[in-house]
């Protein structure tokens, strides 16, 4: 049984979200991160920037040309690509069939183990 709440924990905690890469170019994402249309505080992103380094941070803040995490920060002018954390449908519907599953199975384990046999 332990072993099922071990793996409904992971699935839970892969589930409901996906990271999805914005399309456009390099000149169209950065006007979009500077008109406010493309990111909001909270979102979890992955920024490629043009020296080719990777940044994965949420976002708190976007303002003065910078992109602010926590502990980083990216210039929108040095941005390459984007992908932003996003609600999956189909993960979440997963997830719960997934859960289902599992819990219905530990219970008809139990079931089966539990009850001693009857004698005819």
């Amino acid at each position: 049984m332990k072993r099922l709440i071990v793996l409904a924990a992971v699935i839970s905690c892969t589930g409901c979200t996906t990271l999805r890469p914005i399309e456009g170019t390099a000149t169209e994402l950065q006007q979009r991160i500077n008109s406010g249309e493309l990111l909001k505080p909270g979102d979890r992103v992955v920024v490629v920037t043009t020296d080719n380094h990777t940044h994965r941070f949420a976002v708190t803040a976007i303002g003065a040309g910078l992109i602010d995490g926590k502990s980083d920060s990216v210039p929108v002018d040095q941005i390459a690509s984007l992908e932003r954390r996003q609600f999956s449908r189909a993960r979440t519907v997963a997830l719960i069939c997934g859960v289902v599953l599992v819990v219905a199975g530990g219970i008809v384990y139990i079931a089966a183990h539990a009850v001693p046999a009857v004698a005819l």
